[in-house]
This record gives C-alpha cells, structure tokens and sequence, in this order.
C-alpha cells in the first residue's frame, strides 16, 4: 500500500512539474542600452517580441512575422516567470551597455494575449507581417545645397539618432557613417551623390540605404532676433534595384537669438519638432517595402552576353516556371527581377547548374544580398556595364 502511495505521489509530483514546465518557453535574447537596466529592460522586450513572432506564425490569417504591439511589449515583465544574465559588458567604441539573457516566458499568458487579438479586427490592424531582424539598412549624410548645416551638428546628429531608434524598433540592423568609418575608414563626405551612396551601402550587403539632408537658413527680425527655417529630406533606395521608393520632407521655423550658439540651438530645436514625424513617415514606408506581404525577388544581373544568349536566359527562366520581369537591358548587359521564395543562394545554385546543364557560358562571378551576378565571355561591341 505504502508502495502505491510513494508511487502515486511520484506520478503527480512528476505530472505537476511536466505541466508546469509545459507553460514556459525560454528564449534567448540581446539587450542594449545607457545602463545595464535599460539593456536588460530591453534584452526582456526583445525576447517577447521573438516569442509572439513565433505564436503568431501559427495563426493561419496573419503572414510570417514578429507581433509589434505596444500593449504586450510594453508590459514584458509581466510574461517572465524568470531571467539570467549570460554574458555582459560595454562596448568601449559605442559605450552601450551589451547582455545576453535567458529569459522563460509564460507561454499560456502569451498565447492567450495573441489569441484574444486574433479574434478581434481593431487589434489584428496593429500586427506588423513581416520580421526585420535580417534586414540592414545604411543611413548616410548627403548635402544637397551650400545651406546643408554640417553632419556633426547638433541638429544633424539628433535626426540620425532618430532614424537609428526608429528602424532599431523595428528589428532593422542600421549603421550609420561613423560605423561605416569604424569598419573601412568610409567618411560621410564620400557621399557626393545618390549613386555613390548606393554603391556603399551594396558594398556593405545593406537592403536599404537612407539619404539624409537638411539645409537650413535664417532671416533677421525688427526686434533683433532670427527667423531659422528648416528644411529636413530623406529619401529611401533598395539596394537590390537601385529604385527610390520612399521620399519625405517636412519645414520648419523658429525664433532664436543671435550669435553662433543660439542659431545652432535654434536649428537643433527645429530639428526636435520636425524629426520625430518625417521619421516616422520614413520608416513607414521602409516596413512597408520590406513587408513580408511584398513578394520576394531576387536581382538577377547578367554581363556580357550576346543577344542570342540573353533570349537563352530568358527561355530558362520559363522553363523553370519562375516569374520575372527584365529591369534594364543594353546590348550586353542586363538586369532580371526574378521573384521567387527561394533565397537568393538557392536561386543562383539553381541557375548556375542551368547554365552548365544547357552549355550556356555564364559563370557566378558575385552575390551581394538579393543581388547576383553571372559573368559571359561575350567581347562584342553592345554597351555592357
């Protein structure tokens, strides 16, 4: 009898702990931040936000993504049951704060926050389809006029913080010039025009590169003071087509005294007032564009073939039964969008063995991103690039 007791108790003791550890879900995360709270505040954040990305995939009527809705994330701390700090420490360039947590959800609180916005409209309007945290995007500085206030100003330095926090939010990988100094000794002022800014932000695999310029100007006033107007422009351009797709400006003005520091003061509290919204609308579109509702492409580039050869490439591609559009096509040179959900290293392994296969004398010669690029040994006259 004492037998079955000892066993019996056994049973529900481990039934007990096997149903309790059914309702976590540990998952490890990063947190950056001024101090080692703000960083564990934000590894904590980062964390729930993976785990609603998860629970939120398994819902038929929303696309792959991560759940950005402030009325969970907001309140992280009441879906950890527990959390470790694996590693620590600050970074001696940036001087942020770096952990590494291990962080257990309640799974069934989250579930149950998730299933409750699925089952109403307004709330499903607030879930973002799409994950981010593989995306880059460069954001650079680019006068545009001799009025453009200096890259290390105030001002300046203020909106691209702006930008980084916003697209940051968002799970975007973003570096700015002074990380793009850091990494290949790149200065801002190497930006000259949109497409050396282009060729940069390819050069560093980004998705997306971001033009900022802000000119600024100033009008004296009957009782001594300055009218300081602003202007703030930032345009957007994938990396992959080279295509502008998003261009926001917003003005501004203000009164200031004179002398140097009260006008810069005055361009800088332009810059508070008119930042936060042409960001906003800036990275809008930025989410937008990278959507995971967005069909997926790869930028297939092909280089010094023959005519003949390029309808080959062509019959390829229909054969294969992959949609496409060509993007630009000049005598030996050109550029396919090929869309597909295949990655764009399958796409070229894929293509590249078609090429071997029909004897089409097309080589890999280069994969940055989604773009990929195959090499011909056509040496005619056509205008190749």
């Amino acid at each position: 009898m004492k037998r079955n007791l000892f066993f019996l108790a056994g049973f529900l003791l481990a039934l007990l702990f096997f149903v309790q550890s059914g309702y976590a879900r540990t998952v490890t995360a990063i947190g950056e931040g001024q101090t080692r709270q703000a960083a564990i505040n934000n590894g904590i954040r980062a964390a729930v936000e993976e785990a609603l990305g998860a629970l939120v995939t398994s819902h038929s009527n929303v696309a792959q993504g991560k759940l950005v809705f402030d009325r969970i994330t907001s309140a992280s701390a009441g879906y950890v049951k527990r959390y470790q700090v694996l590693a620590e420490g600050k970074d001696p360039v940036t001087d942020v704060y770096k952990v590494k947590l291990s962080v257990e959800l309640d799974d069934i609180k989250l579930k149950n926050a998730v299933a409750q916005f699925m089952e109403d409209p307004k709330f499903q309007r607030t879930f973002q389809e799409t994950k981010f945290d593989e995306r880059k995007v460069i954001v650079l500085y680019k006068p545009r006029t001799g009025l453009d206030i200096p890259y290390d100003s105030k001002a300046v330095q203020s909106v691209m913080d702006l930008i980084q926090d916003r697209l940051a939010s968002k799970g975007f990988r973003v570096f700015l010039p002074d990380q793009l100094k850091r990494i290949r000794g790149r200065a801002a002022e190497m930006v000259v025009d949109e497409e050396s800014a282009i060729n940069i932000a390819r050069q560093e695999t980004g998705d997306a590169v971001v033009l900022v310029s802000f000119d600024a100007g100033k009008k004296p006033t009957s009782d001594g003071y300055y009218l300081i107007y602003a202007t703030l422009t930032l345009k957007a351009y994938d990396c992959t087509t080279g295509e502008l797709f998003a261009a926001v400006q917003d003005r501004g003005k203000t009164i200031t005294s004179g002398g140097d520091y009260g006008l810069q003061d005055g361009v800088a509290r332009v810059a508070i007032k008119i930042g936060p919204r042409v960001v906003d609308r800036l990275v809008g579109k930025i989410v937008r564009r990278f959507s995971g509702a967005r069909a997926k492409f790869a930028m297939v580039i092909i280089r010094n073939v023959s005519l003949n050869e390029q309808d080959q490439v062509e019959d390829i591609l229909e054969e294969l039964g992959w949609r496409y559009r060509i993007a630009r096509q000049t005598g030996s040179y050109m550029e396919i969008e090929v869309f597909n959900e295949a990655d764009p290293t399958s796409i070229r392994r894929i293509l590249r063995k078609t090429f071997k296969r029909k004897q089409l004398p097309l080589e890999p010669a280069e994969i940055s991103g989604t773009r990929i690029i195959f090499e011909g040994s056509y040496s005619g006259a056509g205008g190749g690039y």
